[in-house]
C-alpha cells in the first residue's frame, strides 16, 4: 500500500465492501455508505422492505386470511423491526398499525403457523410465548 493511502474493509456475513484512497475521502464515503438505507440493509443482512407495514402488506397482495396476515407481520417484525423474538402483543400491534381488526384468537393463529413450520417457539418475551419466523415461513412470504 502506497504512502498516504488509507483503506477500510467492512464485512457482515456474505456482504463485504472495501474503500481505499485518501483518508478523508475514504472516511467520507464510508460514512455515506453507513447512512444509506439500502446499503445499510444489505450490510446487516436485512431484506429491503417497503417503508411502512401497510405498504408492505399491499405489496404482498393485501391478504384477507388472518394466517397470511400474521405470517407477513412476523416477517416484518423479524426483518424490518429486527426482533429476534416477538409475542402476541407485537403481532397485535401490527394489526393496529395496519388498521385491521385483530382476530379474536390470535394465539390460535400463531400456533397454527407454528404447526405448519412457518414459526418456531423462541421462549418468552414479557411473560408471553414468543416466536420467530422460520426459513419456510420466509419462503412462504417471499412467494
Amino acid at each position: 500500500m502506497a504512502e498516504g493511502t488509507y483503506k477500510i474493509r467492512y464485512r457482515k456475513g456474505d456482504f463485504e465492501i472495501e474503500l481505499q484512497g485518501d483518508k478523508e475521502w475514504v472516511e467520507q464515503k464510508f460514512q455515506k455508505f453507513i447512512e444509506s438505507k439500502a446499503v445499510t440493509a444489505a450490510a446487516v443482512g436485512a431484506k429491503e422492505l417497503a417503508d411502512s407495514l401497510v405498504e408492505f402488506l399491499k405489496n404482498k397482495g393485501n391478504p384477507k386470511k388472518h394466517m397470511d396476515r400474521a405470517i407477513i407481520f412476523s416477517y416484518w417484525l423479524f426483518h424490518r423491526e429486527g426482533m429476534q423474538a416477538y409475542n402476541i402483543s407485537d403481532v397485535a400491534k401490527c394489526y393496529d398499525e395496519a388498521r385491521i381488526t385483530t382476530p379474536k384468537n390470535l394465539t390460535d393463529i400463531m400456533n397454527k403457523l407454528e404447526e405448519k413450520g412457518y414459526l418456531k417457539p423462541a421462549g418468552e418475551k414479557d411473560n408471553k410465548k414468543a416466536w420467530v419466523i422460520t426459513q419456510s415461513g420466509e419462503e412462504y412470504v417471499d412467494q
